[in-house]
């Protein structure tokens, strides 16, 4: 079984799952909102062949709730690469939401992910592929929250990896936060600023 069809029997069982767990009363209602727009700054370390590479570059993603249960997502980011590589990714989803208490999330996301890659010399590439994030969202206090979990994508390659966060919030709207990703082909640290509408 190749890793498309890996991601989609994964996706297959996980939203109806989770949707399936919805049904009769809701053991509680979500504090947390999935409408709101964001601007980050990544850096990322590949493991290419045992090759290190290393990559920075910006993200503008924003998510946006259809209902209590049922979010889209969106994203554009550019990065820089070592030799001179440019590397243009756009994703689009659409995610479910599922409160376990008032205070904490489970949430998961089926992507679409198209990336295009600019090869100094030997002009463009491109792939596109499947994404899926599983994670859980928890909120410390009224100014804090965390967030932990699990993505796979098939893009190229397909990689596992963790990813982990913590957000700050100034006021309702604004936050900020920084989230590392690890224990896949990349490892990165990112910071952004987020606001919620």
């Amino acid at each position: 079984m190749n890793g498309l069809s890996r991601a989609l029997l994964i996706t297959s069982v996980l939203l109806p799952a989770m949707a399936m767990a919805q049904e009769g009363t809701r053991p509680a209602k979500s504090s947390f909102n999935y409408s709101y727009v964001e601007l980050g700054y990544d850096t990322t370390d590949f493991d290419v062949n045992g090759n290190d590479i290393d990559s920075d570059g910006i993200t503008l993603s924003g998510s946006f709730k259809l209902t209590d249960d049922w979010h889209l997502y969106a994203a554009y980011g550019s990065r820089d690469v070592d030799f001179g590589i440019d590397v243009d990714t756009l994703t689009v989803g659409v995610g479910y939401q599922y409160a376990i208490r008032d205070d904490i999330d489970l949430y998961g996301r089926v992507l679409y992910i198209d990336e295009q890659v600019d090869l100094p010399g030997l002009g463009n590439a491109d792939d596109d592929g499947l994404g899926l994030q599983f994670r859980v969202r928890g909120r410390v206090s009224d100014k804090l929250e965390l967030e932990g979990g699990i993505q796979y994508i098939d893009v190229g390659d397909n990689d596992t990896s963790l990813q982990a966060s913590a957000r700050y919030y100034f006021t309702k709207q604004f936050s900020a936060g920084v989230g590392l990703t690890f224990g896949g082909d990349a490892d990165g640290l990112g910071i952004n600023a987020r606001y919620s509408f």
